[in-house]
């Protein structure tokens, strides 16, 4: 028995045995020449060193890894390298660069010397035609990480500066770990090893059996050291969106509102023409409209407000409403699609009833929505929206200011109003909120009155307020270290991790 008063488990005897034999060996040595798993040899070796019976000799090692934008430009091109490629063969105005990749490569092309813009045209330098032409060092070095992870020593080392742009661009990340080298038994580790009983049976770990049965009568059990090093516990966690959702339910529900849901998938006549939009509206097009070949049609009941839709439309755009074109089935441009339908049942069941009792109304929806946007920092193509409305009598702006200022403020957000125009709203207004990891005020939706047109002349004093705005872009307000609302949908498990519960 040892006199010191630990306790050697039997991973522990096995692992020192061969250490005895060869005085040190390797991790894997260990691994091979003991059965064990790898895992149980690294329990013992770590519980041997921390209490003297071997010395473990560690060596820092660098790992590179490529990021999802790495890993897609190393198997295609730079963004920057693309657009020489196109500069090759035509001329290129830097305001037709719309899209997000080609705004990233016209930046760093530019950065880089590869181009300069006069008059507004972009035009290649000597420097971006010799890119063209031999290729640059860092998608070498990048496409060279991609096939072949271990050469980032000798690629930091030949190209320092090229490599730390890489992890710059966050195009790779850059990890330090600890590798254990060698294993060496010292004289305690002889010691303990010689005094050890081979038939002595130690308890490591209690079970259900062992407590019920008294199994551990006469056993010794295994010390249980608080210092030993562990492996991170990485704590669950909900996706920080979808915290945003329960923060922004909670902000409603707190205010008085009520919630409500639709369909994402539903007719023009709702998300369009209810609205008061016209069937002419540029929103409509192909390229702001997602719209659907399976449905390609929804079917609306002939009911009176079908019909009180047409009449307005037809009164105040002074065209032929086209029943056809409502019952094309989208993917719906805004959650207002949904409280279209409860202002009409609402409105409907006042006038029906001439109760005005159940008034103020206050109504919100959380969903997705679809929209064929540019892709940049704040737009996406599919993305969240928080949509209200309240219906009473005689409201005012004042009313809908108020509303979202508290809604806002217990979000920890500080808004502003802009006057502008929406077709279903007047006056119609768009809010602002200010964002200090972008240094500028970034456009959160729009909001108003809604018209009379939509309400009906016979609600007479009854006023309906509405707003649709985008949920995403709240977390673009309050983090400074989201640089796009495109980084909440990645795959990146680490960023998750990081952040905070």
């Amino acid at each position: 028995m040892i006199k010191d008063g630990m306790t050697l488990h039997k991973y522990d005897i096995m692992v020192l045995r061969v250490l005895h034999e060869n005085g040190s060996a390797s991790l894997d040595e260990l691994v091979e020449r003991t059965s064990l798993k790898r895992d149980e040899v690294l329990w013992a070796i770590e519980n041997l060193g921390k209490n003297g019976y071997a010395e473990v000799e560690r060596s820092a090692r660098s790992e590179v890894v490529l990021t999802d934008e790495g890993s897609r430009y190393a198997a295609d091109t730079l963004p920057e390298n693309r657009l020489l490629r196109m500069l090759e063969s035509k001329t290129v105005r830097a305001s037709s660069l719309s899209g997000a990749q080609d705004q990233i490569g016209l930046a760093w092309a530019k950065k880089k010397g590869y181009v300069s813009i006069e008059g507004g045209t972009v035009m290649l330098t000597e420097k971006g035609v010799k890119v063209i032409g031999e290729g640059s060092a860092d998608e070498r070095m990048l496409k060279a990480l991609a096939g072949n992870p271990d050469s980032y020593g000798r690629v930091r080392k030949e190209h320092p500066e090229e490599m730390a742009a890489l992890v710059r661009r966050k195009l790779v990340m850059v990890r330090e770990r600890s590798e254990i080298t060698r294993i060496r038994i010292t004289e305690k580790g002889k010691k303990a090893l010689r005094e050890s009983k081979e038939d002595e049976e130690v308890i490591d770990a209690l079970s259900k059996n062992i407590i019920v049965n008294k199994l551990w009568t006469g056993k010794k059990f295994k010390a249980y050291d608080v210092g030993i090093h562990t492996g991170k516990d990485i704590a669950a966690r909900r996706h920080p969106l979808r915290r945003l959702m329960e923060e922004v339910r909670l902000a409603y529900l707190g205010n008085g509102f009520r919630e409500i849901s639709g369909p994402m998938i539903d007719s023009a006549f709702w998300n369009f023409d209810s609205l008061f939009v016209p069937q002419d509206h540029p929103a409509r097009d192909a390229q702001d409209t997602f719209y659907l070949s399976n449905p390609e049609r929804i079917d609306l009941d002939d009911n009176k407000y079908v019909r009180k839709v047409s009449k307005a439309h037809e009164k105040a755009w002074h065209e032929a409403w086209d029943l056809d074109a409502a019952r094309q089935a989208v993917l719906r441009t805004h959650t207002t699609s949904t409280t279209s339908r409860y202002i009409y049942q609402i409105i409907e069941n006042i006038i029906s009833t001439k109760s005005r009792s159940i008034l103020p109304i206050k109504l919100f929806s959380i969903g997705r929505i679809f929209r064929n946007e540019n892709i940049d920092y704040r737009h996406l193509a599919d993305f969240y929206q928080h949509d209200g409305i309240i219906i009473g009598e005689n409201l005012a702006l004042s009313n809908l200011f108020d509303t979202l200022i508290n809604i806002h403020r217990s979000l920890g957000v500080e808004v502003k109003f802009k006057p502008s125009y929406f077709p279903f709203v007047e006056p119609g207004v768009e809010i602002f909120a200010y964002s200090q990891g972008k240094q500028e005020w970034i456009e959160m939706g729009g909001s108003g009155l809604i018209r009379k047109e939509i309400t009906g002349a016979a609600s007479k004093n009854i006023g309906v307020l509405a707003w649709g705005l985008g949920l995403e872009r709240i977390l673009l307000i309050r983090d400074r270290k989201l640089e796009s609302i495109a980084q909440l949908y990645n795959n990146d498990i680490g960023w998750l991790r990081k952040m905070p519960i």
